[in-house]
C-alpha cells in the first residue's frame, strides 16, 4: 500500500499539506516533483526492488508516474523489454509500467494484471494521465475545479479537503447509501470530490479533462471442470506471491482466505505468519477464529491471534474508519 497525491499546477506548499493524509499509507519513503505546470507526491510502502533506485516519483525520459499498487505480470513484462534490448536500472514493477507506456502510451494499461492507481505526467507534451485497476483495488479520487480548470487528485479524499475550506454532503451519495448501505455514486460523500471507477482513465491537457472507461472485462462462456478451475485459481494465486519482504496472512474460517493459505502452503517454502482476530469479550463470535486456529494447528503452520476487546472496538473505531477509504 502506497498513497499518491497532485494537482496541476505548482504549489510546494499545498502539496506538502495534502501528503500528510496519506504518509501513513507508505512509511518507507516520501517524495515529490514539481515543475511550473505540475506538483506530485508519493508516499511507499517498498515491497517489490525495496532499493531506494525505487523510490518515487520515478523519472523516465519526459516521464514522471507515481504509483500505488503491485503487477502481478510484472516479471514478464520486464523479461519482453529486456529482449526488446531495453536497459532497465531497477528490479521494481514501477520502472516496468513507466517505459511500458513510453513504448506503446495508454494501450500499456491493458498489459497490465494487478491492482493499480496510477499517475503519469508527460512533461514535454504537458499532459497528465490517471488510471484505476479494473476492479477498482486501489482508490483514487479527484477533483475537477470547472471555474480555474485545474484537476487534483488523491489516494484520500481527505487530502483533497485540503484544497478547498468549503464542505458539502453529497445529497446523491446521501441517498444512494439511505437506500442501498452503499454509495453506486461517482461522486464521493463529499460534493465535487468524486471517485474513478474502476477502469476509468483520466487524461487532462490543457485544462481539459476527458474521461473514458477504458479496461473492460471481456466475458465469454466456457467449459471447465473442477480441477481445470482448481488449477486457474492456484496459478492465479501463485502469480501474488512475489515479494521482495516477508508474507503474512490474514485468515478466518471462510473459503477465501484458507483457499489462499492452501496455496501459500503448497507453493510459498518459505515460513509465514498467519493472523486471526479474536473477540475477548464476544465468544460467540469466535467461530471464525477457532475455524482458523483448527486449520493452522492441523498442517503446522504458526498462528499469531490479534485479541481485541470491547474497549479497543470503541477506541479504534474512528482511526480504523479513517483507515477503509
Amino acid at each position: 500500500m502506497c498513497g499518491i497525491n497532485g494537482f496541476s499546477f505548482k504549489d510546494e506548499n499545498l502539496i506538502g499539506k495534502m501528503h500528510q493524509f496519506i504518509e501513513n499509507r507508505g512509511p518507507d519513503s516520501n517524495g515529490y516533483y514539481i515543475d511550473a505546470n505540475i506538483s506530485l507526491g508519493h508516499s511507499r510502502l517498498s515491497i517489490i526492488d525495496t532499493n531506494e533506485r525505487s523510490n518515487q516519483p520515478f523519472k523516465y525520459k519526459d516521464l514522471v508516474i507515481v504509483y500505488n499498487g503491485e503487477i502481478y505480470n510484472y516479471l514478464y513484462l520486464r523479461k519482453k523489454l529486456l529482449d526488446l534490448g531495453i536497459e532497465l536500472k531497477t528490479s521494481s514493477d514501477t520502472e516496468v509500467i513507466i517505459v511500458l507506456f513510453d513504448l506503446y502510451g495508454v494501450k500499456a494499461f491493458k498489459m497490465l494484471s494487478g491492482i493499480f492507481a496510477l499517475s503519469i505526467w508527460n512533461k514535454k507534451k504537458e499532459k497528465l494521465y490517471l488510471i484505476r485497476d479494473i476492479l477498482g483495488v486501489k482508490p483514487l479520487y479527484y477533483k475537477h475545479d470547472e471555474n480555474i480548470k485545474n484537476i487534483y487528485f488523491s489516494s484520500s479524499i481527505y487530502a483533497l479537503k485540503e484544497t478547498d475550506t468549503k464542505h458539502e454532503i453529497s445529497e446523491e451519495a446521501l441517498f444512494f447509501y439511505q437506500n442501498l448501505e452503499r454509495n453506486d455514486s461517482n461522486e464521493s460523500f463529499l460534493k465535487g470530490i468524486f471517485k474513478l471507477s474502476p477502469g476509468e482513465l483520466i487524461i487532462f491537457k490543457k485544462k481539459i479533462l476527458v474521461k473514458k472507461h477504458f479496461l473492460k472485462f471481456k466475458y465469454k462462456k466456457i467449459n471447465i471442470t473442477d480441477n481445470e478451475i482448481k488449477k486457474k485459481i492456484e496459478s492465479i494465486i501463485k502469480k501474488q506471491f512475489i515479494s521482495d519482504v516477508p508474507v503474512a496472512l490474514s485468515l478466518s474460517g471462510g473459503i477465501d482466505s484458507n483457499i489462499v493459505y492452501h496455496c501459500l502452503r503448497k507453493y510459498h517454502n518459505e515460513s509465514i505468519n498467519i493472523y486471526s482476530f479474536y473477540f475477548r469479550d464476544y465468544e460467540k463470535f469466535n467461530e471464525d477464529f477457532y475455524t482458523a486456529k483448527k486449520n493452522v494447528e492441523h498442517f503446522g503452520g504458526k498462528l499469531i491471534p490479534i485479541e481485541i476487546s470491547y474497549n479497543d472496538f470503541i477506541n479504534f473505531t474512528e482511526k480504523s474508519t479513517l483507515a477503509l477509504e
